[in-house]
C-alpha cells in the first residue's frame, strides 16, 4: 500500500532531535548549507519545517546525523514524525490535551475505527495524524506514543509533574523496585499516566492483578489508552485517594506511589479516617497521609515504595509523631536519600521510603541510606535493598528503632549515617593539598596588595549624566530586549542575561560575524549593565553576544579619545547613584540619570587599573577563604580517623 505524504511540520529543536545534535548545529546548517529547507510555516523566530523536506534532507547528507542517532534513525524518524504532526495542531489543542488525543487516535487505528477531528480542528489534521500512527510498525507503537509523551511532559514542565513524566527517573526507580513481582497484587495510588506501573512491566513485573488510582480524568484515559497499545489490563479507577478511600478492601503485594508533594489535606475529612492510625496529618501536606494509606493497603510481607519530599523526614508536630508511630510499629523497613534533579521540573532531592505491613515485622533497625552523592541511584536501589553485599557502594547504616523514635524521630541518613573510613593517605594529601592552594593564594595576595597603588585625583572632575554623554555623542546607550522576546535560532547560544552580567561572567560564544548586520549583537568593548535592584556593569570584551532580559542595558563608547569603557563600567556601580532608585516592589535605577565623574582618559585607565588590582585581591582572598576551610576540615577528618599529619609532610610544611 503507498501511503500519503505527511504534512507533518518540524521545529528547528525537533530537527535537532531527530539528528541527534544540538540546536545550536541545526542553526549553523540553516546558515550555511545552502540546500537546507526552507520554513513552510511558522515564524522569523519561529520557524517550521516540512516533515518530509526534513528527512530527505537528512537522507541526502547521512554525515550530518550522529552516529547513535543513525543507529536508531527508524524510530527516531517516527517519534519526529509524531511530533512534526503535533505541530499541527498548534493553537487548536492545548499541550495538556495532546497526550490523549494520539493515545486516543491510535487506540482507534489499532481497533480499525475511524477518528473524527474534535471541535476547531480540521479532520485533515487528523488524518495526517492517522497516516503517521499507520507507518509505525505495531509492536513500536506504543514506544513511539511514549516518545511523544515524553516529549510533551518535557515541554510542560512543572505542570506535568502532576500526571507523571514519561522517562523520569523517579518512575525508572519506582519500576526497578517492582520488576521481579510475579503473581500477585501491583498496586499505584497516584498512577498519573501509568508512568511507573507500565515501566515496571517492561523492566519484568509479571503480577496477576494490577491496580492504579488517579484523581486526574485525563491522565486516567491516557494511562487506559497507554495500557491497551500494550495489551496489557489495568483496574483504573479515577479516585481522590484523600478525600475518600475509593477501595478499602485492597491488599497488594507490591505498593509503588510518587505522590503530588505538599498536598493540603481536609482534616475534618481525615479525622475518623480508618486508615490514618498513625496520627492526623496536618493540614498543610499529606504526605504522611500517602504513607499511611500505603501501609493501610498493603497485604502480610508486601512491600511498598514511597517517594516523598525530604521534609518529610525531619518535620516536627504531627509529622513528627507519625514516624515515631510507624517505626514503633515495626512498618519503616529502609530510607533511602536521593540526590537533586530525579525530576526533570525540579532540584528538590527526594527521600523513597521502603514501608511493610506492621503485623508482618518485628524489625529491630531501619537500613538509612545516603545516596544524595550517587549519580544514578535509579539503577542502584533495588540491589542495595535485596544484596548486602551492594551496601558497601554507598554510605549507609542500621540504626536501631528505639534511637531513631527518641527525640524528633528524625529520619535523614545524613543525621544517622557517618562516612566510611577515610584512607590515612586520602587525608593527608588532602591537607597537604589545601595547606599549599592557602600558601599560594597569600602569596598571589601580597603581591596583588602591592600593585594597588592609589590613582591620581586631581580635584573634583567633571560630573556627566549619561543622559549628557548621550547628548554630546560621547555614548549610546540601547534597552535590550525583553526575556518574553522569541530568540532566532542564530541567536540562541550567544544570549547573555541579567543574572549573567551580576555575576560578571560572559558565556563565551564564537567569533563576532563579520558580516552581521542586524545590530543586535554586542561589539567588543560594550558595557552590559542592569539597574535593578542596584548597578552592576561589565564589559563584554570580545561582542558577539545577545543581550536578553528586563532592566538590562547596552551602552556603547562612541568617545574613546575622552571615555574609557573599563572606566565606565567601574564608575556606573558608584554608590552616589543609589540615591536614584525608584519602585516599591521592584526598585530601578533610571540609566539616563546615572552620574559619571569624566576625570582625563589617562587618569580613568589609572583609576581602573587600581579597582582591577582590588578585584583580584578580593578574588584571591576568597580563594584563601575556601583553602582555609578546606584545611580545616583535613584537619578535623584527620583527628576523626586518627590520620597523622606530620609523618609524611615536608619539614616547615605543618606546624
Amino acid at each position: 500500500m503507498t501511503m500519503q505524504s505527511h504534512e507533518g511540520l518540524l521545529a528547528p529543536s525537533d530537527v535537532a532531535d531527530l539528528a541527534g545534535v544540538s540546536r545550536a548545529a541545526v542553526s549553523n546548517w540553516r546558515k550555511r548549507m545552502k540546500d537546507f529547507p526552507v520554513p513552510v510555516g511558522g515564524s522569523a523566530s519561529k520557524p517550521l519545517f516540512a516533515a518530509t523536506d526534513i528527512e530527505s534532507w537528512l537522507a541526502a547528507h547521512p554525515e550530518k546525523r550522529k552516529a547513535h542517532a543513525s543507529a536508531n534513525s527508524d524510530a527516531r524518524a517516527w517519534e519526529s514524525r509524531l511530533w512534526g504532526v503535533a505541530n499541527l495542531f498548534r493553537g487548536h489543542v492545548s499541550i495538556h490535551a495532546l497526550g490523549e488525543l494520539f493515545v486516543r487516535t491510535a487506540i482507534e487505528l489499532i481497533e480499525g475505527r475511524p477518528s473524527y477531528a474534535p471541535r476547531d480542528i480540521g479532520q485533515r489534521s487528523i488524518d495526517e495524524l492517522r497516516y503517521a500512527l499507520d507507518d509505525i510498525p505495531r509492536e513500536e507503537l506504543a514506544r513511539a506514543i511514549d516518545g511523544l509523551l515524553e516529549r510533551t511532559s518535557r515541554a510542560l514542565g512543572k505542570a506535568a509533574g502532576e500526571n507523571g513524566f514519561v522517562g523520569s527517573r523517579t518512575s525508572t526507580l519506582l519500576a526497578s523496585l517492582a520488576k521481579d513481582l510475579d503473581g500477585g497484587t501491583l498496586y499505584d495510588p497516584a498512577c498519573g499516566v501509568g508512568v511507573a506501573l507500565l515501566q515496571s512491566l517492561d523492566m519484568g513485573a509479571r503480577p496477576d492483578h494490577i491496580v492504579g488510582h488517579e484523581i486526574n480524568a485525563t491522565a486516567v484515559d491516557i494511562a487506559r489508552g497507554r495500557a491497551e497499545l500494550r495489551g496489557v489490563n489495568i483496574d483504573l479507577r479515577v479516585a481522590d485517594v484523600l478525600d475518600h478511600d475509593p477501595d478499602p478492601e485492597l491488599r497488594a503485594d507490591l505498593i509503588i506511589a510518587e505522590p503530588p508533594f505538599g498536598l493540603r489535606v481536609d482534616r475534618q475529612t481525615t479525622m475518623l479516617d480508618p486508615r490514618l492510625r498513625y496520627g492526623i496529618p496536618p493540614r498543610s501536606s499529606g504526605d504522611s497521609f500517602w504513607l499511611q494509606h500505603v501501609v493501610a493497603h498493603l497485604a502480610p510481607s508486601g512491600a511498598g515504595y514511597v517517594l516523598t519530599s525530604p521534609g518529610m523526614l525531619f518535620r516536627g508536630g504531627a509529622e513528627a509523631e507519625i514516624r515515631r508511630n510507624l517505626l514503633l510499629s515495626g512498618c519503616v523497613r529502609a530510607v533511602v536519600a536521593l540526590p537533586g534533579r530525579m525530576l526533570p521540573h525540579t532540584s528538590i532531592a527526594l527521600a523513597l521510603w521502603v514501608l511493610s505491613e506492621p503485623a508482618s515485622t518485628s524489625r529491630e533497625d531501619v537500613l538509612l541510606i545516603d545516596a544524595t552523592s550517587i549519580e544514578t541511584p535509579e539503577d542502584e536501589v533495588a540491589g542495595w535493598l535485596t544484596e548486602r553485599g551492594s551496601l558497601a557502594e554507598v554510605p549507609h547504616a542500621r540504626v536501631s528503632i528505639d534511637e531513631l523514635a527518641a527525640g524528633n524521630a528524625d529520619l535523614s541518613p545524613a543525621r544517622w549515617v557517618l562516612t566510611d573510613a577515610i584512607d590515612d593517605a586520602q587525608v593527608v594529601e588532602a591537607f597537604e593539598q589545601a595547606n599549599t592552594q592557602l600558601h599560594q593564594a597569600v602569596a598571589a595576595l601580597a603581591a596583588t596588595l602591592g600593585r594597588v597603588r592609589p590613582p591620581k585625583v586631581a580635584g573634583e572632575p567633571p560630573i556627566m549624566t549619561v543622559a549628557k554623554l548621550i547628548e554630546a555623542g560621547a555614548v549610546e546607550v540601547s534597552a535590550v530586549r525583553p526575556q518574553r522576546v522569541e530568540v532566532a535560532p542564530e541567536y540562541e547560544d550567544r544570549q547573555v542575561s541579567t543574572s549573567d552580567v551580576r555575576s560578571g561572567n560572559l558565556p563565551p560564544v564564537a567569533d563576532l560575524p563579520s558580516a552581521d548586520t542586524s545590530g543586535l549583537l554586542t561589539q567588543p568593548d560594550d558595557v552590559l549593565v542592569t539597574t535593578v535592584h542596584g548597578i552592576r556593569a561589565v564589559v563584554d570584551e570580545a561582542g558577539g553576544h545577545f543581550p536578553i532580559g528586563h532592566g538590562l542595558f547596552r551602552i556603547r563608547v562612541v568617545d574613546r579619545a575622552n571615555l574609557d569603557p573599563h572606566y565606565l563600567a567601574d564608575v556606573l556601580a558608584g554608590g552616589w547613584n543609589l540615591r536614584f532608585a525608584a519602585g516599591t516592589a521592584i526598585q530601578r535605577i533610571p540609566v539616563r540619570d546615572i552620574e559619571i565623574p569624566v576625570p582625563p582618559l589617562e587618569d580613568q585607565r589609572a583609576i581602573h587599573a587600581a579597582i582591577n588590582n582590588a578585584r583580584k585581591a578580593k578574588q584571591l582572598a576568597n580563594q584563601a577563604s575556601e583553602a582555609a576551610d578546606s584545611l580545616t576540615t583535613a584537619i578535623l577528618n584527620a583527628v576523626r580517623h586518627g590520620a597523622s599529619l606530620t609523618s609524611n609532610t615536608t619539614e616547615g610544611t605543618t606546624r
